[in-house]
């Protein structure tokens, strides 16, 4: 049991690491990318809604599944704040060297 809670801690802490991403003003990500976590994220709500409903189901499976879930959902979004960061620093040195 103990074990489960961690996970479903680390549900939550997922979760509320998404919403800050989505929410910072200075990014904007692709239709493709948030649909994707969008996806990501309605999975995630129907793993823990059947897992809820399900007393007899494989616990730690169903929140090892969610986890990897929303962490690809975190990454999609990661990724590309810090790809966008890469590019803008590239773009610095590339002017640098033409000086």
């Amino acid at each position: 049991m103990k074990l489960e809670k961690e996970k479903a801690y680390r549900v939550k802490s997922l979760s509320q690491d998404i919403l800050e991403h989505l929410m910072e003003d200075n990014t904007t990500y692709h239709y493709e990318d948030l649909k994707h976590v969008i996806e990501l994220m309605a999975r995630s709500v129907a793993d823990l809604a059947a897992l809820y409903t399900d007393m007899e189901g494989d616990h730690e499976t169903a929140l090892k599944g969610t986890i990897s879930k929303m962490r690809i959902g975190y990454n999609i979004l990661q990724y590309k704040e810090t790809s966008k960061h890469v590019r803008r620093q590239d773009k610095y040195h590339v002017e640098n060297l033409g000086k």
